[in-house]
């Protein structure tokens, strides 16, 4: 019901949302992402404890490289992908 009124929609379709009956627009699904803290995309993916465990190690990794380094990788994924 919270999640509902944060996302200004009602309980019956958040509801029919999760059993699959409905399917939300990419609003909806960026305001459900964001009342959750989830990238939008994850609702897309199926994560198995080997992938959650790799995303981890992969995201340990960046965070423990300098600034500079993280802000360069950043860069060229954002340029690659335009």
């Amino acid at each position: 019901m919270k999640l509902a009124e944060l996302c200004n929609t009602s309980p019956n379709y958040i509801a029919e949302i999760e059993i699959g009956r409905r399917f939300p627009s990419l609003s909806l699904i960026e305001k459900i992402g964001r009342e959750l803290n989830i990238e939008p995309y994850r609702f897309f993916i199926e994560e198995t404890e080997e992938y959650k465990s790799e995303t981890d190690e992969i995201i340990s990794l960046f965070s423990k490289l300098p600034d500079q380094q993280r802000l360069n990788i950043i860069n060229r994924i954002s340029s690659s992908s335009c």
